[in-house]
């Protein structure tokens, strides 16, 4: 059983489908796998050992919302049957949950509390990279790999740049 999401919630979500023995079953291995997957983007960040991550009533809601939505599309994914409706219902809220999983390991969202107040991640800890190469374009990126080729005074523009 999951900690950020229920049965009971998914089933809840999922309107118009019977949650018998079998399914509930299903339901149960989508929300593990779904933690498993919010937890992956969230470890970039914040310290998943805190009790903020290990007490049901301590769960971000943000945490619990894209948990519960990502379990979801797992379940329209595995019961489509081949639908294409089903399919498309579980792309759409998968790219959802990615989207803003994706903002959150990249420092553009942050996570909120129970009380409202932002939770604290490891940015002042050793745990987190600095990168000052975002924008760089490397050397090897600057045409047609077919035209690639050695600056001819490549030497002396790096001599010139220490002097």
């Amino acid at each position: 059983m999951g900690l950020y999401a229920t049965t009971t919630a998914i089933n809840t979500r999922m309107v118009g489908v019977n949650f018998d023995a079998d399914t509930t079953t299903l339901c149960s291995a989508m929300i593990d796998d779904a933690e498993a997957e919010v937890n992956k983007y969230l470890s970039k960040r914040y310290d998943l050992t805190a009790n903020t991550f290990q007490t049901t009533t301590g769960i971000p809601p943000l945490v619990r919302q894209l948990t519960q939505r990502l379990s979801e599309g797992y379940m329209w994914q595995a019961m489509s049957r081949g639908s294409k409706e089903s399919l498309t219902r579980a792309a759409e809220l998968k790219k959802e949950v990615f989207s803003n999983l994706s903002q959150i390991a990249d420092y553009k969202l942050d996570l909120v509390a129970t009380n409202g107040s932002v939770i604290v991640d490891m940015s002042q800890s050793a745990y987190r990279v600095l990168v000052n190469t975002d924008t760089y374009n490397s050397t090897f990126n600057e045409d047609d790999e077919l035209s690639w080729a050695v600056n001819s005074d490549k030497l002396e523009d790096i001599s010139d740049d220490r002097d």
